[in-house]
């Protein structure tokens, strides 16, 4: 445990450079890229020891949509700690000390991209999405029928990309599973010079001249091409398309790039239309991992908060809860499918589960039934699985296309 030779407080603005100067070390940055500005001392806590900054742990105010409904969440990021103060308590102090500060601000859950998920496990975290990954050749990543789409691309420098592509994004996240609005600093990432690399945007516009799907993308030229020609590499990060027609436009847009013969993306949804629309699909080479981890901060708000397609109604229970002892207890559950109340109550519940089972499950990552399946979760009538299935199912499988 931490002890009292530590001091525990938020940063003041006269520390931003140590701040920056920390994450840049802890993260192993590449100083010769632009910085993020993200980090802000007023949502940073730190450790100090004799003076000197030794761990840290930032936060960052989101809006996230939950099956989609807004929700208020902390975007938990920098957590670290010197190598020379770690295994002292400092970071699980840190992350105990922002569940409870995210609790009195009215945010329902936390969020993080980890860095090794079994640090945040013990913490209440569950995973919430699944990060798919993409290499593949262009000219081998034809549709099955050759669908064309009609309309054009255009590219666009960021000033006249944004007020059009920020249209098409919030229209894109709004029936969507833990995608982030995006306020004017985080629509300045995604343009940030990283490792030398501008960020170019591609605007596809319908047949009558209507914008319907843009992209986000870099080109690097290839160390050492794979064959005789295609010496290029793309990478895109935000796809977003109101229909197939925009999907499709944007695809082929990828495709038309003669020197490249390698695209990869940094995060695709899992149920991306790629897989099922492809002649080839496995040209795509997916690879799948760990995505979102959530933390459920207020069981009541965010059972009340979260979207439903369905009404319904259920009981849940929380046996145990260190970080945030409030949630501990019995909840009532209905919904008609347009609002939803929860409340705490004495009664027995028909569903027992802990704390990364119902992160899990309300995320619209993994089902009820598959829950009790692996022992995250207790139900005391088994028939009613496929009901509780269908009330915490999500239109969109959970995906967050920004990394923070």
């Amino acid at each position: 445990m931490a002890s009292s030779e530590f001091e525990f407080r938020l940063l003041r603005n006269d520390e931003a450079a140590q701040l920056h100067d920390f994450d840049t070390y802890i993260f192993a940055a590449n100083q010769e890229d632009e910085a993020d500005d993200l980090l802000q001392p007023e949502w940073t806590h730190a450790a100090f020891h004799a003076g000197r900054m030794v761990a840290i742990s930032a936060g960052l105010p989101f809006q996230m949509r939950m099956n989609g409904r807004g929700v208020m969440v902390d975007g938990v990021t920098a957590v670290g700690t010197d190598p020379s103060f770690r295994r002292r308590g400092l970071a699980r102090r840190l992350v105990t000390d922002r569940l409870a500060r995210a609790h009195e601000n009215g945010q329902s859950v936390a969020i993080l991209w980890a860095s090794l998920g079994a640090i945040y496990q013990r913490f209440g975290y569950g995973l919430a999405s699944a990060q798919v990954d993409y290499s593949f050749d262009p000219r081998f990543a034809a549709f099955q029928f050759g669908e064309p789409a009609d309309g054009r691309t255009q590219r666009l420098e960021k000033d006249e990309a944004v007020p059009v592509i920020s249209q098409l994004y919030r229209a894109f996240i709004e029936p969507r599973n833990l995608q982030l609005h995006r306020t004017p600093l985080l629509w300045e990432l995604p343009f940030r010079i990283r490792k030398g690399r501008k960020t170019y945007c591609v605007v596809h516009h319908d047949s009558a001249g209507e914008a319907d799907g843009y992209l986000l993308y870099t080109v690097s030229a290839l160390a050492k091409a794979d064959g005789p020609i295609g010496e290029q590499e793309l990478s895109f990060s935000d796809f977003v398309w109101r229909d197939m027609n925009g999907y499709r436009g944007l695809w082929n847009f990828l495709r038309s790039h003669d020197l490249a013969n390698k695209v990869t993306t940094f995060s695709a949804a899992e149920d991306d239309p790629a897989p099922s629309t492809l002649l080839e699909p496995r040209i795509l080479q997916r690879q799948t991992s760990d995505g979102i981890w959530l933390r459920v901060v207020d069981v009541a708000k965010t059972l009340a908060e979260r979207g439903y397609d369905m009404p319904g109604e259920t009981t849940l229970a929380i046996l145990e809860d260190n970080e945030c002892p409030w949630n501990v207890g019995t909840y009532r559950l209905a919904t008609d499918a347009t609002n939803a109340e929860a409340e705490k109550i004495d009664d027995e519940a028909e569903v027992t589960i802990t704390l990364q089972g119902l992160a899990s499950l309300l995320a619209g990552y993994t089902a009820m039934s598959q829950l009790v399946r692996i022992g995250r979760a207790e139900v005391k009538n088994s028939k009613r699985l496929p009901e509780l299935d269908a009330l915490f199912s999500t239109r969109y499988r959970p995906h967050c296309m920004i990394h923070f």
